[in-house]
């Protein structure tokens, strides 16, 4: 890395090192990260979420050259918002575009500029975040910055700035088992305060010498499709963006044209050369085609040119696209997204009106990206996002920033609820109101879930084991047991308890049918003395074996 003796400052290419390292290391820590979550639902995927949301600017930098500071900063901010997944990955992606924001107009970041930056970022991440509580990643993130702050005074050098936010993220993460009470009680500290730690560790790792190693990308499809779809790639990707074609008759049939090609090849790529000793016939993509066309003029005189600037060719097809799509159907007025997982779920969600199914859940957090794409696919002017787990709400609350189209998130955070608020949709009301009603619907249906343990964990006071069956009550453990069907007797009576009228059974994918029919005829038993109505349904939903509804 370039940086001075003491590293005072760093660059555009520097700060994209440290985001390519700091990737790695999240995807190296991820399990370790995961393993920190205390809540024995399989949920444990607050690193994976972290790694992806890093890595996504990484292989966004990989593929580029080095940029000024400000772009960079940019440019990976903007990757990690259309990549963040999960609470975790989102805040974190809101810290790096409070960073970026500090980073504006910089061609180089000393000490005072990072401590800046790094304020941004909180502020960015508080901003967005609608109730932040104490001992989270927002806590060791915002301790951080301020101790940055403090650091930036006494010595206006990165490197110090840098050691100094480390040292106070490390006091504190450990202070994290102390302000959250399931913390406390299971003994370990916040698994994003954790993500965040390292990420700056790993910054300072790179300091030190450590070079960024080709990350382990999944691969991506490679299924072809009948037509080429222009907006699966931004304009500004486009590396070089002057197609530049021409031939030359050659002043010298026998002049080694070798140095040529070799120049070509160093300020562009997709080279295409031929020299058959009479004339040369050039291909080439570059962002100088001035300087192509003066260096070619040494070898001959020029027959044929034709320059075109590939940036405006995509951005006119994207808008001839755009264009050709909204011929086709005029846009409607309301369209729905919702979150989910299991025909039988996606099924009965259409069946209520929605246009997208965005594959996701417990385990499967969708990103921004994933969202803004079903968003983008809905014909409607106003979109509204059901996410159906309190971990998707946040993500969700990013889309609106990526898209012209009116976007209204629903706090679902249960299938259930996303199936509340449909019911409480009017399509004769204006979105204000819908949002309204849609919301207050939630607040109608409980939640009753029974999935399995991931891990061995002592929990509001129960001792559960791994594999064993937990039953929860609108996402709080309500008992634990080796049993399924004392849990299912368990939760009907909690229904029973409160009077609710209509049960609907969702059995998942790992439940036979006949086993359904029983957990259906244990629920009827325990409510044979009220009114209650109870249907049973097909929902092969993962991790849940069963999600009640109860209204």
């Amino acid at each position: 890395m370039n940086l001075t003796a003491d590293h005072e400052k760093i660059n555009g290419s520097d700060y994209r090192k440290l985001i390519i390292i700091a990737a790695q290391c999240l995807e190296d820590n991820k399990e370790e990260i995961n393993e920190l979550n205390v809540f024995p639902v399989p949920d444990g995927d607050t690193g994976s979420n972290m790694s992806m949301t890093v890595s996504n600017a990484a292989k966004e930098l990989m593929r580029s050259n080095d940029m000024p500071l400000d772009m960079t900063a940019q440019k990976a901010a903007k990757a990690m918002l259309h990549g963040a997944r999960g609470n975790s990955g989102v805040i974190l992606s809101l810290l790096f575009r409070g960073i970026s924001n500090g980073l504006a107009s910089a061609s180089e970041c000393d000490g005072v500029a990072w401590a800046n930056a790094l304020s941004e970022g909180v502020k960015m991440a508080y901003k967005s975040v609608e109730h932040p509580a104490e001992g989270t990643i927002l806590t060791v993130a915002r301790r951080c910055a301020d101790a940055a702050e403090k650091a930036s005074l006494e010595k206006n050098s990165f490197e110090y700035v840098l050691t100094a936010a480390i040292s106070e993220a490390e006091k504190a993460l450990k202070d994290t088992v102390k302000q959250n009470p399931v913390l406390e009680k299971a003994g370990v500290v916040d698994a994003g305060g954790k993500g965040w730690l390292l990420v700056m560790q790993s910054m300072r790792n790179a300091l030190n010498g450590e070079e960024p190693e080709e990350l382990k990308i999944s691969s991506e499809s490679t299924e072809t499709k009948e037509k080429a779809d222009f907006s699966s790639f931004d304009t500004e990707d486009i590396k070089y963006a002057f197609c530049t074609e021409f031939i030359i008759h050659k002043h010298d049939g026998d002049a080694d044209s070798s140095p040529l090609k070799e120049y070509l090849g160093s300020i562009g790529d997709s080279l295409v050369m031929i020299d058959d000793g009479e004339i040369i016939k050039v291909h080439v993509h570059t962002n100088v085609p001035h300087e192509v066309l003066g260096e070619a003029l040494k070898y001959g005189v020029y027959e044929t040119v034709k320059v075109e600037n590939m940036k405006n060719q995509h951005t006119n097809k994207l808008v001839e696209q755009q264009e050709q799509e909204s011929e086709k159907e005029e846009l409607k007025e309301y369209g729905f997204v919702a979150v989910c997982s299991g025909d039988g779920i996606e099924d009965m969600f259409r069946e209520l009106g929605v246009d997208g199914i965005v594959s996701g859940g417990q385990t499967m957090n969708p990103s921004t990206e994933d969202l803004y794409k079903a968003v983008s696919q809905v014909n409607a002017k106003t979109v509204f996002i059901l996410p159906n787990n309190k971990n998707i709400i946040l993500t969700a609350n990013q889309v609106s920033e990526l898209t012209d189209k009116n976007v209204i998130v629903i706090p679902t955070k249960t299938i259930p609820q996303g199936f509340a608020a449909m019911l409480g949709f009017n399509e004769d009301e204006d979105g204000e109101t819908n949002e309204k009603s849609m919301t207050e619907c939630i607040g109608n249906v409980d939640t009753m879930q029974v999935t399995y343990a991931a891990r061995n964990s002592n929990y509001a006071g129960l001792n559960i084991e791994e594999g064993d069956l937990l039953a929860l009550y609108e996402d709080k453990l309500l008992c634990a047991d080796k049993d399924i069907k004392q849990l299912l007797k368990i939760l009907a009576d909690k229904a029973k308890h409160k009077e609710k009228k209509f049960i609907s059974i969702y059995y998942g994918s790992d439940v036979s049918d006949d086993m359904a029919n029983e957990a259906l005829a244990i629920v009827k038993e325990e409510l044979k003395d009220t009114d209650a109505e109870v249907t049973l349904y097909k929902g092969n939903q993962p991790v849940y074996y069963f999600i009640i509804s109860a209204e």
